[in-house]
């Protein structure tokens, strides 16, 4: 594996863990009253955690750019 492979990895397994704690913090709010900038961060949240699990291309490709020789 090459390490740019392993930096998408990694950024993956980031998205996932904070799917998982967004999930959890957004059950929390059920029953309560909810702010509209609560709800506006975890829709936040949300989005960044699927761009993550999607691999971040363009942090990966920031990290690690193509070489062309």
């Amino acid at each position: 594996m090459k390490s740019s492979d392993l930096f998408a990895l990694a950024v993956r397994i980031v998205g996932l863990i904070s799917l998982l704690y967004m999930i959890g913090s957004a059950l929390m709010l059920f029953g309560a009253s909810i702010p509209f900038f609560l709800v506006l961060k975890e829709i936040i949240w949300l989005l960044v955690s699927i761009y993550l699990l999607r691999g971040a291309p363009h942090v990966v490709r920031f990290a690690y750019p193509e070489r062309t020789e």
